[in-house]
């Protein structure tokens, strides 16, 4: 049975907070501002513009030269969001080019331990950070990605004080992969940890309860947490029953452990979205997901 080091502790020195300046994206600030100053991270604020189509690069040169290339920066939301950082150490980064590529290069560049974005969900992040872009970026990012989807409803300064944590896992390596950050976390902030598993079909009472002993035995005993994670057995489709536990308990934060897929896979609009995706889209709490 796979166990995890007592040592959980994480350290959040370099937080990016990724924007498009759009409202939506902008819903997320307060979050990534509220993260800096609980564990005095540095704020990385990214925002890249993608490529115009259709253009030579000699044309977008040419015009460039004569002053005359479309304006990408946004004064008046850059002033404004000054003023929003002026409480944290911090640096703003713009860039063009491919979204994901630009992000990569920063984020291992600054050395980043946590992303922090906000989605509309199934039409993405305003006008760049669309839902596959949102989701290349959790499914691909080196660090975890906090995701505020369009019905998180609760006060941005909870995420700097949690209170109930819900992980979920299915046991593979991809999903225990975010277990440490939900037990550093619930450390942290001396908050609850809800452990999940869902299955497809109700198991038998002795199943059930070897279930759930394998998901106490997930945490370690000198972790030292506030109180004695809970152990849950739920049945049914996982994004559903995640969603629906997450709010009965009221929790401030769902962690997942995401799989990797190809950099180059695109989700077709005609296949069902994955459970992470769902989660994010539809949560009214924030998400963390780590990579596996």
């Amino acid at each position: 049975m796979r166990r995890i080091a007592t040592s959980t502790s994480i350290s959040l020195k370099n937080v990016m907070f990724a924007t498009d300046f759009s409202r939506r994206a902008g819903s997320a600030l307060p979050y990534a501002l509220s993260i800096a100053r609980s564990y005095g991270s540095r704020l990385v604020v990214a925002h890249v513009m993608p490529e115009e189509f259709g253009l030579p690069v000699a044309a977008r040169e040419g015009l460039a030269a004569l002053g005359a290339a479309p304006k990408r920066e946004n004064p008046e939301g850059l002033v404004a969001l000054e003023k929003k950082l002026s409480a944290v150490p911090h640096e703003i980064q713009m860039r063009t080019g491919d979204v994901w590529t630009e992000l990569s290069e920063m984020i291992c560049a600054r050395e980043i331990d946590l992303i922090v974005i906000g989605t509309h969900g199934r039409t993405g992040v305003g006008k760049v950070l669309v839902g596959s872009v949102a989701e290349k970026i959790f499914r691909h990012a080196s660090c975890p990605v906090l995701t505020i989807g369009p019905e998180v409803s609760g006060e941005p300064e909870s995420i700097g004080d949690l209170h109930e944590i819900l992980f979920a896992t299915d046991f593979s390596d991809e999903s225990l992969a975010a277990l440490p950050y939900a037990i550093s976390l619930a450390q942290h902030d001396r908050a609850r940890l809800y452990l999940l598993h869902i299955a497809p079909d109700p198991l038998s009472f002795e199943t059930e309860e070897l279930v759930q002993s394998r998901l106490s035995d997930l945490v370690p005993d000198g972790a030292e947490l506030l109180c004695k994670p809970k152990a849950l057995v739920e049945y049914g489709r996982p994004a559903e029953k995640i969603l629906e536990l997450a709010e009965e308990l009221g929790t401030d934060l769902i962690v997942l452990g995401v799989k990797r897929t190809p950099i180059h896979f695109e989700l077709s609009p005609h296949l069902p979205q994955a459970t992470a995706y769902k989660v994010v889209s539809h949560a009214t709490c924030p998400v963390l997901t780590v990579r596996g």
